[in-house]
């Protein structure tokens, strides 16, 4: 069984392989189409074999989508907030380190002990704020990818429709694909739409 899936894998990757990467030999240069009618003019042509596959540039489309970019630069606003008060605080702690150090001469061993508890439980706050904090804002950027991917699956459905597609792949360095053809690359209207829906959805709120 084990062998049959390693050859199922081998054999998905070499059909998807067949459909995307460029012909070596052709000497193409093609450029990704930017609007509508360019994405229908190119895929009108096209011979799909009875398969009519086109693809999304996952790492230009984040780049581009509006709200994608408000939301990310938002949380990383968050981040450098919480990295400076962690920074803030890393510089108390090592303050009254450095305090204990200079007093302990002077202190029992008794008063050392119970500043160094002092210290340890500080040290263990710290990081289980430090902890929490990391916690709040992976969860928050899990939110943001689900809401990216929320509207994705809606803008991308109407085009598989609009233009009679079966299937719309990721492609991005972590997909199977190594490289594509330009042709079938429908980035640029996915973005254009996304971003018209989040500018209309803007300008809604602004006038309520």
């Amino acid at each position: 069984m084990k062998t049959f899936n390693t050859v199922a894998i081998i054999v998905l990757i070499v059909a998807v392989g067949y459909l995307f990467i460029k012909d070596s030999s052709s000497g193409s240069s093609a450029i990704s189409p930017a609007n509508d009618s360019e994405v229908a003019e190119n895929l009108k042509g096209q011979d799909f074999k009875g398969v009519r596959v086109a693809y999304i540039n996952t790492d230009s489309l984040v780049r581009k989508y509006d709200l994608h970019k408000e939301l990310q630069e938002k949380l990383a606003g968050r981040a450098r907030i919480l990295e400076q008060d962690m920074a803030n605080k890393a510089q108390v702690f090592q303050q009254n380190v450095e305090l204990l150090q200079k007093q302990a001469p002077n202190m029992s061993e008794a008063e050392l002990q119970a500043a160094q508890m002092d210290l340890q439980q500080s040290q263990q706050s710290l990081m289980a704020y430090r902890d929490e904090k990391g916690a709040e804002l992976a969860k928050e950027q899990r939110s943001l990818d689900s809401l990216i991917m929320d509207d994705l699956k809606d803008i991308v459905e109407n085009v598989k429709d609009e233009f009679g597609l079966d299937y719309i792949l990721s492609y991005d360095p972590n997909s199977i694909l190594l490289a594509a053809n330009e042709n079938y690359n429908i980035t640029a209207v996915v973005v254009e739409r996304l971003n018209k829906k989040h500018n209309q959805g803007k300008a809604s709120k602004e006038e309520e």
